[in-house]
């Protein structure tokens, strides 16, 4: 090769690559500055200021430092250079040690949420909603595995999105089944109605990866069936407070208040809790305890009036013996005659 041709492409060589060859203190700068800021967001984003609050204080005093000595101006550029280097490599030994624990607790947020759904029956229930809950966090669990941190982060959060839909939406379906149960839908109509639309939207949705919609919809949906829940329940606790009121007067007619002391205050007890919880709208609690109440003034009032029928029986029966000894007595009277 001939010097003229050497030096050519030496020269070519030197123009393409500046920054390679002949980094100026000011293009080391501008990376190293870069290199901190890009480490410090990604540590943001792993929560690393809450895995690691004493390492994250440093490093953001170290940063905060370098940013006061490059504003100030007349630092050596080699030691602004060395000042945000420090504060760089601080936040990525942070990132580094952050990840498998940010991992480990998006995977124990996530199986929390999804055993909670097992254990009520939600995956039995409906399988077919589960399947694509599971699938995301089985991809999460896979990316994190191969080293694809923020895809795998990306890929938790939505399985942890459409677990907690799955929740919502499977509570709802507990209230409706327990409003056909007792036939409770009457109640609210309106919102029983239109509950029945929603929760169905709320299911398309899921399944087309509208997940803020299906999670709307799903907690619309909890909403109106608890308050038909709640119009049923209060409808039930006024019944069971009119029977319990007219158990408790029938008691008293029958004198059970004296005949079965105890029962009788045991379910006035139960009656005065239950009126509190009925003046509080704890509606639930005070229908099952105004039918306790009630089914205790029944028993004091019946027991009562067994007695008085077995103390009934028990004096004819001692009058019925008298007369036979009478009767035996004339009757021996007479053959001694």
């Amino acid at each position: 090769m001939s010097k003229t041709l050497f030096f050519t492409s030496l020269i070519a060589l030197m123009l393409a690559l500046p920054c390679v060859a002949f980094a100026s203190p000011e293009n080391e700068l501008r990376t190293v500055v870069a290199k901190a800021e890009e480490f410090r967001r990604k540590a943001g984003i792993f929560e690393a200021e809450f895995y690691f609050p004493s390492e994250w204080i440093v490093a953001e005093a170290l940063y905060a430092e370098a940013r006061r000595i490059s504003a100030g101006g007349g630092a050596d550029v080699n030691y602004v250079i060395n000042a945000y280097s420090m504060a760089a490599n601080s936040f990525a030994s942070i990132l580094r040690l952050t990840i498998p624990l940010y991992a480990q607790a998006r995977e124990d947020e996530i199986m929390m949420i999804r055993d909670a759904l097992v254990a009520t029956n939600a995956r039995a229930s409906f399988p077919q909603l589960m399947g694509p809950a599971d699938r995301a966090a089985l991809a999460a669990f896979a990316l994190y595995e191969a080293g694809y941190y923020y895809a795998a982060r990306d890929s938790a959060a939505k399985a942890y999105a459409m677990f907690q839909i799955l929740e919502t939406a499977f509570s709802a379906w507990q209230m409706r089944r327990e409003i056909v149960h007792r036939g409770f839908s009457d109640y609210a109509r309106d919102n029983y109605e239109r509950a029945e639309v929603i929760i169905g939207d709320a299911v398309y949705a899921y399944l087309a990866g509208e997940f803020p919609v299906a999670m709307e919809n799903a907690i619309e949906a909890q909403a109106r069936y608890l308050l038909v829940l709640s119009a049923g329940w209060a409808a039930l606790a006024e019944q069971y407070f009119s029977l319990a009121r007219a158990e408790r007067l029938a008691a008293v007619e029958a004198r059970a208040d004296v005949a079965a002391m105890t029962v009788f205050e045991e379910a006035g007890s139960l009656y005065n809790t239950a009126a509190d919880s009925l003046r509080r709208e704890y509606y639930r609690e005070a229908a099952g305890l105004f039918a306790e109440a009630a089914a205790l003034y029944t028993f004091a009032r019946v027991s009562t009036l067994e007695r008085r029928r077995l103390a009934a029986e028990a004096i004819m029966e001692a009058n019925r013996q008298i007369e036979e000894r009478i009767r035996a007595a004339q009757k021996a009277e007479l053959n001694i005659n």
